[in-house]
């Protein structure tokens, strides 16, 4: 069993990391280009690091069902921020495809995105930094590979 100050690290953790995702993501979303939201930009930005997924891919991706991504990428065809076309091959495939406003507003997204982080995290020494996203790479690391086990 842990010790008493052990489990007061992982509540002051716990604490720590809901306060800073709670504050960081009403941030993002404040700064978000104007017509997406935080979901949308999601899987917008999986489509666009690929060139091309299909639905299910960015279902898979994200870790959600079909029918949430589904609603999603609706709203962003709607938009005229993502388009779908059948494969050649195999008609049964969707491909989804950012578009070149698609890919605009993406760019925007993420230049907002990394303000937000160096308003929060550039008063941070280098070196401090460097430790925190090697911590961070670490416990993602270890997060996938329990994903890979179940």
């Amino acid at each position: 069993m842990d010790s008493p100050e052990k489990k007061e690290f992982y509540t002051r953790l716990e604490g720590v990391l809901m306060e800073i995702g709670r504050k960081m993501h009403v941030e993002f979303d404040a700064h978000m280009a104007t017509g997406i939201t935080g979901s949308q930009f999601f899987v917008l930005q999986k489509i666009s690091a690929k060139g091309r997924l299909t639905v299910s891919e960015v279902a898979e991706k994200l870790s959600v069902s079909l029918s949430a991504i589904t609603a999603l990428v609706d709203r962003l065809v709607q938009a005229g921020l993502v388009i779908r076309s059948r494969d050649e091959q195999d008609r049964r495939l969707v491909w989804l495809e950012a578009t070149e406003k698609g890919r605009e507003i993406m760019e925007r997204c993420i230049e907002s995105r990394r303000d937000v982080a160096i308003k929060y995290f550039g008063q941070l020494p280098a070196e401090d930094l460097k430790k925190l996203l090697e911590i961070y790479e670490k416990v993602l690391a270890s997060l996938k590979a329990e994903e890979k086990n179940k």
